[in-house]
Protein backbone atom coordinates (compact mmCIF):
# COMPACT_ATOMS: atom_id res chain seq x y z
CA UNK A 1 0.00 0.00 0.00
CA UNK A 2 0.67 3.42 -0.05
CA UNK A 3 2.48 4.96 3.35
CA UNK A 4 0.75 8.01 5.02
CA UNK A 5 -1.36 7.99 1.32
CA UNK A 6 -4.20 9.45 3.80
CA UNK A 7 -2.56 11.95 5.43
CA UNK A 8 -0.99 13.66 2.05
CA UNK A 9 -4.79 13.15 0.66
CA UNK A 10 -5.63 15.17 3.57
CA UNK A 11 -3.32 17.98 3.57
CA UNK A 12 -2.91 18.44 0.18
CA UNK A 13 -5.77 21.20 -0.56
CA UNK A 14 -3.85 23.15 2.31
CA UNK A 15 -0.81 23.38 -0.13
CA UNK A 16 -1.93 24.03 -3.62
CA UNK A 17 1.85 25.19 -4.68
CA UNK A 18 3.76 21.62 -3.48
CA UNK A 19 3.62 18.61 -5.60
CA UNK A 20 3.18 15.03 -3.16
CA UNK A 21 4.84 12.19 -4.39
CA UNK A 22 3.44 8.65 -3.31
CA UNK A 23 5.68 5.76 -3.16
CA UNK A 24 4.12 1.89 -3.48
CA UNK A 25 6.40 0.62 -0.50
CA UNK A 26 4.83 -3.03 -1.09
CA UNK A 27 5.43 -6.28 -2.84
CA UNK A 28 9.86 -5.16 -3.10
CA UNK A 29 9.03 -2.06 -5.11
CA UNK A 30 12.23 -0.69 -2.52
CA UNK A 31 14.02 -3.46 -3.10
CA UNK A 32 13.95 -3.61 -7.23
CA UNK A 33 14.60 0.22 -7.10
CA UNK A 34 17.38 -0.03 -4.93
CA UNK A 35 18.71 -3.36 -7.56
CA UNK A 36 18.13 -1.26 -10.70
CA UNK A 37 19.81 1.38 -8.98
CA UNK A 38 23.14 -0.45 -8.24
CA UNK A 39 22.48 -2.44 -11.56
CA UNK A 40 22.86 0.87 -13.12
CA UNK A 41 25.88 2.26 -11.08
CA UNK A 42 27.80 -0.70 -11.95
CA UNK A 43 27.58 -0.32 -15.68
CA UNK A 44 27.92 3.31 -15.56
CA UNK A 45 30.92 2.86 -13.16
CA UNK A 46 34.02 2.19 -16.07
CA UNK A 47 32.67 4.91 -18.12
CA UNK A 48 32.73 7.50 -15.14
CA UNK A 49 36.08 6.31 -14.19
CA UNK A 50 37.69 6.74 -17.92
CA UNK A 51 35.82 9.93 -18.32
CA UNK A 52 37.70 10.82 -15.06
CA UNK A 53 41.30 9.50 -15.71
CA UNK A 54 40.95 11.50 -19.42
CA UNK A 55 40.22 14.65 -17.05
CA UNK A 56 43.21 13.96 -15.24
CA UNK A 57 45.29 13.64 -17.94
CA UNK A 58 43.92 17.02 -19.43
CA UNK A 59 44.13 18.89 -16.31
CA UNK A 60 48.35 17.64 -15.55
CA UNK A 61 48.90 18.79 -19.53
CA UNK A 62 47.71 22.18 -18.55
CA UNK A 63 49.93 22.57 -15.45
CA UNK A 64 52.79 21.38 -17.40
CA UNK A 65 52.29 22.24 -20.95
CA UNK A 66 55.59 20.91 -21.96
CA UNK A 67 55.29 17.79 -21.15
CA UNK A 68 54.81 15.00 -23.99
CA UNK A 69 52.61 12.33 -21.69
CA UNK A 70 52.62 11.25 -18.01
CA UNK A 71 53.86 8.12 -15.87
CA UNK A 72 53.13 7.64 -12.82
CA UNK A 73 55.54 7.53 -10.24
CA UNK A 74 56.11 5.15 -7.17
CA UNK A 75 57.62 7.28 -4.81
CA UNK A 76 57.03 8.19 -0.84
CA UNK A 77 54.01 10.73 -0.41
CA UNK A 78 54.61 13.51 2.02
CA UNK A 79 51.81 14.83 3.85
CA UNK A 80 48.68 15.85 2.11
CA UNK A 81 49.75 14.54 -1.48
CA UNK A 82 48.35 12.02 -3.29
CA UNK A 83 49.98 11.18 -6.87
CA UNK A 84 52.87 12.17 -8.81
CA UNK A 85 53.48 11.64 -12.17
CA UNK A 86 56.68 12.77 -14.47
CA UNK A 87 56.78 13.71 -17.66
CA UNK A 88 58.21 11.36 -20.16
CA UNK A 89 60.44 13.72 -21.89
CA UNK A 90 62.03 15.00 -18.90
CA UNK A 91 59.90 18.07 -18.78
CA UNK A 92 58.90 18.13 -14.94
CA UNK A 93 56.50 16.57 -13.03
CA UNK A 94 53.03 16.97 -11.83
CA UNK A 95 51.98 16.63 -8.03
CA UNK A 96 48.11 16.15 -6.71
CA UNK A 97 47.88 17.21 -3.54
CA UNK A 98 44.78 18.22 -0.92
CA UNK A 99 43.93 19.94 1.97
CA UNK A 100 40.81 21.31 3.97
CA UNK A 101 38.77 24.30 2.77
CA UNK A 102 35.50 25.72 4.31
CA UNK A 103 33.79 22.81 3.48
CA UNK A 104 35.98 19.54 2.40
CA UNK A 105 38.74 18.46 0.54
CA UNK A 106 39.88 21.47 -1.85
CA UNK A 107 42.12 18.96 -4.52
CA UNK A 108 45.06 20.68 -6.69
CA UNK A 109 47.23 19.58 -9.70
CA UNK A 110 50.67 21.45 -9.57
CA UNK A 111 53.18 21.05 -12.42
CA UNK A 112 56.66 21.65 -11.89
CA UNK A 113 59.40 22.19 -15.08
CA UNK A 114 63.05 20.59 -14.14
CA UNK A 115 64.05 23.19 -12.15
CA UNK A 116 61.54 22.82 -9.56
CA UNK A 117 59.79 26.25 -11.00
CA UNK A 118 55.90 25.96 -10.70
CA UNK A 119 54.31 26.12 -14.52
CA UNK A 120 51.06 25.83 -13.48
CA UNK A 121 48.62 25.44 -10.54
CA UNK A 122 44.66 24.12 -11.07
CA UNK A 123 42.32 23.36 -8.71
CA UNK A 124 40.44 19.97 -9.56
CA UNK A 125 37.99 19.85 -7.22
CA UNK A 126 36.23 22.38 -4.52
CA UNK A 127 32.83 21.32 -5.34
CA UNK A 128 31.97 21.23 -1.40
CA UNK A 129 33.43 24.92 -1.01
CA UNK A 130 31.15 27.92 -1.11
CA UNK A 131 29.61 28.70 -4.72
CA UNK A 132 30.59 32.30 -5.29
CA UNK A 133 32.89 32.79 -2.86
CA UNK A 134 35.08 29.99 -2.29
CA UNK A 135 35.13 29.45 -5.95
CA UNK A 136 37.05 32.57 -6.50
CA UNK A 137 40.50 30.94 -4.98
CA UNK A 138 39.93 28.27 -7.91
CA UNK A 139 40.49 31.14 -10.61
CA UNK A 140 43.49 32.08 -12.66
CA UNK A 141 43.45 35.39 -10.92
CA UNK A 142 44.33 33.50 -8.02
CA UNK A 143 46.19 30.43 -8.94
CA UNK A 144 48.47 32.39 -11.52
CA UNK A 145 50.26 33.96 -8.59
CA UNK A 146 52.09 30.85 -8.05
CA UNK A 147 53.33 30.53 -11.41
CA UNK A 148 57.57 30.61 -11.88
CA UNK A 149 58.07 29.91 -7.57
CA UNK A 150 59.62 27.57 -6.41
CA UNK A 151 59.04 28.42 -2.65
CA UNK A 152 55.86 30.14 -1.21
CA UNK A 153 54.75 32.10 1.85
CA UNK A 154 51.32 33.09 2.40
CA UNK A 155 50.55 36.55 2.61
CA UNK A 156 53.01 38.54 5.03
CA UNK A 157 54.13 35.95 6.73
CA UNK A 158 55.97 34.92 3.54
CA UNK A 159 60.03 35.20 4.40
CA UNK A 160 63.04 35.91 1.85
CA UNK A 161 62.91 33.84 -1.28
CA UNK A 162 59.58 33.02 -0.93
CA UNK A 163 57.24 33.90 -3.76
CA UNK A 164 54.19 36.21 -1.40
CA UNK A 165 50.76 34.42 -2.29
CA UNK A 166 48.32 36.72 -1.64
CA UNK A 167 44.24 35.18 -0.19
CA UNK A 168 41.58 35.81 -1.22
CA UNK A 169 39.55 38.09 0.71
CA UNK A 170 36.08 36.21 1.48
CA UNK A 171 37.17 32.91 0.24
CA UNK A 172 40.22 32.50 3.14
CA UNK A 173 39.14 28.93 4.10
CA UNK A 174 39.59 28.16 0.48
CA UNK A 175 42.42 30.06 -0.63
CA UNK A 176 44.16 28.75 2.40
CA UNK A 177 43.65 25.18 1.63
CA UNK A 178 45.20 25.75 -2.12
CA UNK A 179 47.95 27.58 -0.92
CA UNK A 180 48.57 24.71 1.48
CA UNK A 181 47.98 21.77 -0.96
CA UNK A 182 50.76 23.91 -3.62
CA UNK A 183 53.20 24.06 -0.40
CA UNK A 184 52.63 20.20 0.03
CA UNK A 185 53.74 20.14 -3.97
CA UNK A 186 56.45 22.30 -3.52
CA UNK A 187 57.44 19.70 -0.31
CA UNK A 188 56.83 16.33 -2.32
CA UNK A 189 59.21 17.98 -5.52
CA UNK A 190 61.91 18.62 -2.75
CA UNK A 191 61.95 15.25 -1.77
CA UNK A 192 61.76 13.98 -4.87
CA UNK A 193 65.47 15.49 -5.07
CA UNK A 194 65.40 16.29 -8.85
CA UNK A 195 65.12 12.14 -9.53
CA UNK A 196 63.03 11.78 -11.83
Amino acid sequence: GYAFGGTIAEVAPDYPNVKFIALDVSKGDLLEAAAALAGTYQFTKPMIDEINARMAAEARMEVLAAADNFEQMDVALVDGVTEVYKATNGAGVVVTSASKGFGGAVTVMTGFDAEGKITGVKVTDASQETPGLGSKATLPAYTGQFAGATTVGFGEAATGDETRIDGVSGATYTSTAVFNAVDAAVAQFAELGGAF
